[in-house]
């Protein structure tokens, strides 16, 4: 019998269920590169065995590879018209590569199969989601809900559609369901979690629980928790250690004590906090989100231009952390930007870090384009030299939040499907006054935001010069 681990090709029904079933267990146990070989093993004697297709379609989505997973689920669905799950498996690998239309279409085949499921109503309301369609994917949820779907994802998922569509202070209450599903960790201190009762006379830790953006965005609450009537005598912010120093030499946060978390030995405290669930707990409404810019303050040594030339200084970013969940949206290649770049009377300053920066000088961008990364180390460094700029162009990165806590000129780059925060149909932001949004009109449309960014940069350029 051939073991799920011989590299001979399978044959015959009995040695293609012993290798099927191999995989499954892989598969359910997280070991995917291994099921994704079984599958195709399977396939190489037996392309006419759907569930493989299935299978391998939904292990590749999972792995990142969504093209490869589409046309998979493609010729599972084709050799089996009539299972609901797959169709539905297809509507999610569809949604991940942002064609959203074709993806409803599946979602609603599969409810047409199999109107009871739950689960095929939630994926069907995540694509209605995207498309801001925030009525309909709504009430698709509680339909999902009444259908015996009631997941802690699907509740985190309906915040994200009220925040979407501006509902803040519903959407921060429900989005404290994140800690019930596997992608967040609550910090796991042995104090109790604050919510909100008087802490007159008492520590606070408040702890930093995403990503550098995240934290950039919501250091506005600190202060705003001291003006409180149940402020706590002394609030401890643990964050990330290439923040800490930008944060400590910032004024707005002088009563604050900074800690750098697994580096800096935690002082005594009382109560603990994340500090995404602030807004929440102070009840902010669009109307009420504390934009008191700037909060954060750059280095004293950041008061020189890095030309002395008269273009517009312009300081850019194209791509986020490839470990993002929807950086296959939020991110561009650098040759994207190429149009911009040829706008006369400008010069431009690469604040991209890791890899991914050394698309300048491998793409022949040298020339029009300023690598920056020897002059960074941490933040404070960036702000440094974000206030000697006179625009920051970007996608939604940590790179963008700074700008916009810093009070400078910033635009921002958003997919069709944004991130919560940047709301829906709108180009200026409640969290950043200075900021300035510029919108896909259709999924993975770059062209028409570039295009409008360049007509923007030359009118900027004209209106410096006169």
């Amino acid at each position: 019998m051939v073991t799920a681990e011989s590299d001979t090709p399978t044959s015959g029904k009995a040695d293609r269920d012993t290798v099927f079933r191999a995989a499954l267990e892989r598969h359910r146990t997280g070991r995917l590169s291994e099921a994704i070989d079984l599958y195709q093993r399977i396939l190489a004697t037996n392309p006419a065995f759907e569930p493989a297709w299935i299978n391998l379609g939904v292990a590749l989505r999972a792995e990142g590879q969504v093209s490869a997973s589409i046309g998979c689920l493609r010729r599972g669905t084709a050799l089996k018209p009539d299972d609901a799950g797959a169709m539905s498996n297809l509507g999610n690998a569809l949604r991940a590569a942002g064609r959203l239309d074709e993806a409803v279409q599946c979602h609603e085949a599969a409810r047409a199969l199999d109107p009871e499921t739950g689960s095929y109503i939630y994926n069907h309301a995540l694509v209605l989601r995207d498309q801001g369609k925030f009525g309909e994917a709504l009430r698709n949820f509680d339909k999902a809900v009444a259908r015996g779907y009631d997941t802690a994802e699907l509740k985190w998922d309906r915040a994200l559609a009220l925040l979407l569509q501006g509902d803040l202070r519903p959407g921060f209450a429900e989005y404290e369901w994140r800690w019930k599903i596997p992608d967040a960790k609550p910090r796991g201190l042995d104090k109790p979690a604050w919510n909100g009762e008087n802490l007159s006379g008492k520590t606070l830790l408040v702890y930093a629980e995403q990503g550098f953006g995240d934290t950039i965005q919501f250091l506005r609450y600190l202060p705003l928790i001291q003006t409180q009537s149940v402020a706590p005598a002394r609030i401890v912010f643990e964050c990330q250690k290439p923040l800490a120093r930008l944060i400590a030499i910032s004024p707005a946060f002088e009563n604050i004590d900074i800690v750098i978390r697994d580096e800096t030995p935690l002082p005594p405290f009382d109560a603990t906090v994340a500090l995404l669930s602030l807004p929440h707990l102070v009840g902010t409404t669009v109307d009420t989100i504390p934009a008191d810019i700037p909060y954060l303050t750059p280095p004293p040594e950041s008061d020189q231009a890095p030309h002395q030339s008269g273009d517009l200084q312009i300081g850019f970013v194209w791509a986020g952390k490839p470990t993002h969940r929807n950086d296959r949206n939020r991110s561009m290649a650098l040759q994207t930007l190429a149009p911009i770049f040829e706008t006369p009377g400008t010069a431009f300053h690469s604040l991209q870090l890791g890899d991914q920066a050394n698309a300048i000088a491998a793409q022949g961008f040298s020339a029009l384009a300023r690598d920056c990364r020897d002059q960074i180390a941490d933040f404070a460094d960036s702000a440094a030299l974000l206030t000697r700029l006179d625009l920051v162009i970007g996608v939604d990165t940590a790179v963008i939040h700074l700008a916009g806590a810093l009070g400078r000129p910033v635009w921002t780059m958003l997919p069709y499907a944004p991130d919560w925060r940047w709301q829906t149909g709108r180009t200026d932001c409640p969290w950043y006054p200075s900021m300035r949004l510029f919108r896909q009109s259709h999924p993975g449309d770059w062209h028409s935001v570039i295009a409008e960014i360049r007509h923007a940069l030359e009118k900027m350029v004209e209106q410096r010069h006169a």
